[in-house]
């Protein structure tokens, strides 16, 4: 579920912000919407919020070739050693 809801000004949007998050939302757009707004004039935004979680980012796995081989040849030489060559 998405909803849209509209705020003037940062202390407006903050209690938006505050009032989604309590209901276990999460914020995925904030836009600024007046295209008449001058400097100084308090923001008017609509922000979206979802239900959704967000998505899981599984790391790449990062390879370090000189270790692995590092390590391989210490496996061998444990080997060698067990077995008295």
């Amino acid at each position: 579920m998405e909803i849209q809801v509209k705020y003037s000004g940062l202390e407006d949007r903050q209690v938006k912000v505050n009032e989604q998050e309590a209901k276990g939302l999460r914020m995925l757009f904030d836009n600024f919407d007046d295209s008449n707004w001058h400097h100084g004039d308090p923001l008017i935004g609509t922000m979206t919020f979802t239900d959704k979680p967000e998505p899981v980012v599984i790391p790449e796995l990062v390879r370090n070739p000189l270790a692995e081989i590092d390590q391989l040849k210490a496996d061998i030489q444990a080997i060698k050693t067990k077995l008295g060559v």
